[in-house]
């Protein structure tokens, strides 16, 4: 167990409304979790306790630079013997029982040992606030006698999913016994149940659900843990999910509440950051037309078959745009071609920029950005949303099948391709297809100007004077002030 903390201000720990937060190890859960710890450490009456696996804090301490004023930030670390320096990664989304299995039995001993140990140095925790995957957490704060906050974050709607899981079940619409459904019936067979959220085709339940049933437990046991909760803030806002948000408070009571978009709380506009940002992108896109940079990026996780690269590739070089295309070192499975991958930048290096990670917030924020390809993790979406960038949705596993349904869908700022990544290759000219639906086509003007509309609706929710999200988040906080006089 280790720690790391900035020397404190003149009042004692005890006097502190202590919170300990513990976020999922992945870098689009991390994330929103650090722009809401950032907010609640502003605030005097607090201290913060972030507690990471030791692996990941050990990588997270190296770029981590506690900002001014925000001295009662502390980081921690518990034992952990999966190791996982950047996060999740494709190795832990594809042996997920196994990950989660082993975070049940490992981890709520080791933050029940850390609790204590603040407890015996004079500074006892007051509250937990934990991502929705870490539902162990739930039972770490009843042995403590104090309440859990959950994070969720992803959108509001994969919520509602969440909270059907036994509906879905019992209509056999998931976690089938014969394994996934035939294209034919994935397509056809339409869910118009899960309240709160449009009619959509089986192909657009979150993946996970139709896959292995490995999840069917972890879903089923972890579902109602969430009515234990005392709060539960959604990274996203009210106006882009309003039957969704007011469904589920109808549930589980006014305080599940919009709180997104998270990174509009952080001042300083950053992302968790785990590996090494390139700025220079930022000078080439400098020097590229406004509006007209395609930006390329599958987050952290996902991975593309060496074919499956190659005709992006391909798209990108005949479609003659700007890109700016991060590539992780692990992105293409079993690695590139070096003769083709060193084929394709010459040909393309007044066309494109690589980098092996950007910084997206300020990628986006920039006049060149035209569209983003995404493999739709949510926090890249709703990153997108709030600049007024429209998407083409590729997505990789987990609920990003979903999230895609609801730009192309339900909110028409992005298109998407006839597959996944994980259901097999989609040709270049299919992509090259989709880049200039987006970026030069009627169609794409329109998509420009509802995400346009969607970024305006986005910052004003966190508006410090009107904004729902920005309110809620400031009543949540007033709640857990009460929580110190409550227990002195």
């Amino acid at each position: 167990m280790r720690s790391l903390q900035s020397s404190s201000d003149s009042s004692s720990p005890s006097s502190k409304i202590h919170v300990v937060v513990v976020p999922l190890p992945a870098q689009g859960h991390m994330s929103p979790m650090i722009h809401l710890c950032k907010l609640i450490a502003r605030d005097p009456s607090f201290t913060i306790s972030l507690v990471n696996v030791d692996s990941l804090h050990d990588e997270f301490v190296k770029h981590w630079v506690a900002p001014a004023g925000l001295e009662d930030l502390r980081l921690h670390s518990i034992p952990y013997s999966w190791q996982l320096p950047l996060g999740a990664d494709a190795h832990a989304l594809g042996n997920v029982g196994d990950w989660f299995t082993a975070s049940a039995r490992e981890l709520p001993g080791g933050l029940e040992d850390l609790i204590r140990k603040l407890g015996e140095e004079g500074d006892p925790v007051n509250c937990i606030i934990s991502d929705y995957f870490c539902d162990w957490t739930q039972d770490v704060a009843d042995v403590f006698g104090i309440p859990r906050i959950i994070l969720w974050s992803g959108t509001a709607g994969w919520s509602s999913f969440e909270y059907h899981i036994l509906d879905l079940l019992e209509k056999n619409h998931i976690f089938h016994s014969r394994g996934r459904a035939s294209p034919e019936e994935a397509n056809s067979v339409i869910i118009d149940y899960v309240r709160g959220v449009k009619p959509l085709r089986l192909a657009d339940v979150p993946d996970y659900m139709q896959g292995e049933k490995v999840w069917k437990e972890i879903c089923i046991k972890r579902s109602p843990v969430v009515k234990r909760a005392r709060w539960v803030l959604v990274n996203s806002f009210y106006d882009l999910e309003a039957p969704t948000f007011d469904f589920m408070a109808s549930e589980l009571g006014p305080r599940f509440i919009p709180a997104g978009p998270q990174f509009l709380l952080d001042d300083s506009r950053k992302n968790v950051v785990l590996r090494p940002e390139n700025e220079d992108c930022l000078g080439w896109m400098d020097e590229q037309e406004p509006g007209s940079v395609l930006y390329i990026s599958f987050g952290s996780i996902a991975v593309l078959s060496v074919e499956q690269f190659e005709e992006l590739a391909g798209a990108l070089e005949a479609s003659k745009k700007p890109f700016l295309w991060v590539i992780r070192s692990e992105l293409v499975v079993g690695g590139q071609s070096t003769e083709s991958y060193d084929g394709f930048c010459e040909r393309t290096k007044n066309q494109g920029f690589i980098v092996s990670w950007a910084p997206q917030l300020r990628v986006l924020a920039h006049p060149s950005m035209g569209a983003f390809l995404t493999h739709c993790g949510w926090n890249s979406i709703q990153e997108s949303i709030t600049h007024g960038i429209p998407m083409l949705g590729w997505p990789y596993g987990v609920e990003q099948n979903t999230n895609c349904k609801f730009i192309v869908e339900d909110w028409k700022i992005g298109v998407r391709f006839s597959k996944t990544a994980m259901q097999g290759l989609i040709e270049r000219g299919e992509i090259e297809d989709g880049i200039r639906k987006v970026m030069d086509s009627e169609e794409g003007k329109e998509m420009k100007e509802r995400v346009e509309n969607l970024k305006i609706l986005a910052r004003k929710a966190m508006d410090k004077e009107h904004g729902k999200s920005f309110r809620g988040v400031q009543a949540f906080l007033e709640d857990l002030k009460g929580l110190k006089i409550h227990r002195e």
